[in-house]
């Protein structure tokens, strides 16, 4: 007599962004050796994440490359990790497909007795959660009206390992200190059984030449097709990218050094597509009273992709200290976005723009961590939930008149988040049978908040019927309104 169907639906899960402190000291790097620190690179990535009930467990690293003069004044490079375990509390459920994006807010070196590095990371976790929603589509012998629901359901997810090489040609290289590495995909899009992912990754490598401090900078395209079964042209896309791994091989004669970049890159990708089906959004029985289950659904899914690149430029500060001479490198630098919200006409997006200077003065090297906050409106509708992340596409810097001036050109990826309700019937019970009206004429007077259902249930009668007899009634009805309905009887 009635029948469901199982509809395929999925839904984003997010947690708000937990911030969290994660600090390390060095067991093998003495204090008393770091004469001056002129760089601290830092990022974050999630090792493992899983998904409990009602939380979600991430393991992470953070990775610490520093760059210092040693008390005798060469410049000297160390890299280091260390580990955290967190617990980002959320709408979560064991078996959600769950990750988490780890963001460097600030980051700090401090020495004394020890050398005691510092990072405030932000972590958002976030699931696709997929389900199976049972629907009233049909049933006998009732009347029914059909609507049309929209559902959307997640058809591929997947994760892969993505290499990129590429070189810069270098002088006479004495050594590596520091290699800094970023990656960001600026397009992605769903074709008839893949989807097609670009990107670039932009390496910073800064090393020695003849004991003078040089920063090269390496940029890689990279363009990857991901065979997933199911996905289709239009589908809705989302996918990001993370640096797994990175190393630098000095190549070439000398006096004419090649430095070679190797990553290996995480690519991420998933694709959405909203299905409608058509179910009874509501029904009644002549001869039975029903009672009708109403499930009322909210699901967010991916609403597209948006890169953008836009000019970021700002002074560094040198407080008190000596006049700044020239510039020698810019080793590290990064953009973190600290908001991003819909605004008419497209996203605005608030942010830092973080960069460490090495520079020259009348005492010689310096460094300075330099801040530079930017906030920025970007075109196009991308649903009613953005979020961004920024990438360094260039960085430079240069003295003017003792201070610092910085410009960069800094990439906003935006994705997009919508949301659609879903309402639907999810089971009936069929109780006692109803006390017909046998008269031959009845009489029935509207009240407020009627629909014509309510006056059909009163008068054991179709809507086609009553209109039939009732020319002018309409839905909804008229508060007052005089409905009249003659049967014929059975002899």
């Amino acid at each position: 007599m009635f029948r469901y169907e199982k509809l395929n639906a999925s839904s984003i899960i997010v947690a708000p962004v937990i911030e969290r402190v994660v600090e390390f000291s060095p067991s093998g790097l003495d204090a008393g050796d770091v004469a001056r620190v002129l760089s601290l690179a830092v990022d974050g990535r999630a090792v493992s994440v899983e998904a409990g009930d009602g939380y979600a467990a991430v393991a992470g690293r953070v990775n610490f490359r520093l760059v210092y003069q040693d008390r005798d004044g060469a410049p000297r490079g160390v890299d280091y990790n260390a580990d955290f375990n967190l617990r980002a509390d959320g709408d979560f459920l064991v078996g959600d497909s769950v990750e988490a994006a780890v963001g460097v807010v600030e980051a700090d070196v401090r020495t004394g007795e020890r050398v005691v590095l510092t990072a405030v990371i932000g972590v958002r976790v976030q699931a696709v959660r997929r389900s199976e929603e049972e629907c009233l589509v049909d049933a006998e012998k009732c009347y029914k009206t059909v609507e049309s629901v929209a559902v959307p359901s997640l058809v591929a997810s997947k994760t892969v390992g993505v290499s990129v090489t590429g070189e810069e040609d270098a002088g006479d290289v004495d050594a590596v200190l520091l290699a800094d590495a970023e990656a960001v995909v600026t397009s992605a899009r769903a074709e008839s059984g893949k989807i097609v992912a670009e990107g670039k990754v932009r390496a910073a490598v800064t090393f020695t030449e003849d004991g003078e401090i040089r920063t090269g900078e390496i940029v890689v395209p990279f363009s990857e097709e991901v065979l997933a079964d199911g996905v289709e042209e239009g589908d809705a896309v989302t996918a990001s990218v993370t640096v797994r791994s990175s190393g630098i091989v000095l190549a070439g004669v000398p006096g004419a050094n090649i430095i070679r970049f190797d990553g290996e890159l995480a690519l991420r990708v998933g694709a959405v597509r909203c299905c409608e089906s058509d179910v009874i959004a509501d029904m009644f029985m002549l001869t039975n009273e029903v009672e009708l289950v109403r499930e009322s659904r909210k699901f967010l899914f991916f609403g597209g992709m948006k890169y953008a690149t836009e000019s970021v430029s700002g002074t560094a500060s040198l407080e008190d200290r000596a006049p700044a001479e020239s510039v020698i490198a810019v080793p590290y630098a990064r953009c973190y976005a600290a908001k991003a919200e819909p605004v008419e006409g497209g996203a605005l997006v608030e942010g830092v723009l973080t960069a460490d200077v090495i520079y020259r003065s009348e005492n010689g090297i310096e460094s300075v961590r330099a801040e530079v906050p930017y906030s920025v409106e970007i075109e196009g509708d991308l649903g009613a939930d953005v979020r961004a992340t920024c990438f360094v596409e260039s960085v430079k810097a240069k003295a003017r008149r003792g201070e610092l001036d910085i410009e960069a050109e800094v990439g906003i990826l935006l994705s997009g988040v919508r949301s659609v309700d879903a309402e639907f019937i999810s089971s009936v019970a069929v109780g006692e049978e109803k006390e017909r009206n046998d008269s031959a004429l009845s009489l029935y007077i509207t009240q407020e908040g009627d629909g014509m259902w309510d006056v059909c249930k009163a008068l054991t009668a179709t809507p086609d019927e009553l209109i039939a007899q009732n020319p002018a009634l309409s839905d909804p009805v008229t508060p007052g309104t005089r409905v009249l309905f003659f049967r014929s009887l059975a002899q």
